[in-house]
């Protein structure tokens, strides 16, 4: 009995972007003279927004529940070049195109690293010996509240001193 789940996720199962992440971006493209872009390009399967979220402040964060789901906020996402491809043309802006180019001025990291959204890890809960995958896989749902429980401390400074205002 083979019931494991499948998946295609090159580095984790969850990559979570933030609307105002996208609209801090959007306006750097646009005070460069480029067109802003849509979230699809960066391929996210969660996305939050809220009154109270500040641009990048996801890169903050150690671990979150969404909706009855907690998740570890493992790492950064480093973006490659199919951010630069129109999903609709398929149209290439070019090596190093946007909006890489512009995440280099303020999100490049050691290596060339361009980040934009975080990789998260459910926190599964095992069976009653604690060594199986639980009887189901964790289910989040659109509008289903977010909660911080941890802060990555060191992030945190990170992101206070690069985005805090």
């Amino acid at each position: 009995n083979c019931n494991f789940p499948v998946s295609l996720a090159d580095e984790a199962p969850y990559l979570l972007t933030s609307q105002t992440s996208l609209e801090d971006l959007n306006r750097r493209l646009l005070l460069r003279g480029k067109s802003p872009v849509e979230m699809r390009r960066f391929r996210p399967n969660i996305v939050v927004s809220g009154r109270e979220l500040r641009p990048w402040e996801e890169d903050t964060w150690k671990r979150i529940r969404i909706g009855n789901v907690e998740f570890h906020v493992w790492q950064r996402c480093g973006r490659c070049v199919m951010t630069a491809i129109d999903r609709d043309s398929l149209e290439r802006n070019g090596c190093g195109g946007e909006p890489l180019a512009t995440l280099s001025t303020f999100r490049e990291r050691e290596g060339g690293q361009r980040n934009f959204g975080m990789h998260l890890i459910p926190v599964m809960k095992g069976d009653d010996d604690g060594n199986g995958p639980g009887n189901s896989l964790p289910e989040v749902f659109v509008g289903d509240k977010i909660e911080v429980l941890e802060y990555d401390e060191n992030r945190r400074a990170e992101w206070s001193m690069s985005f805090s205002q």
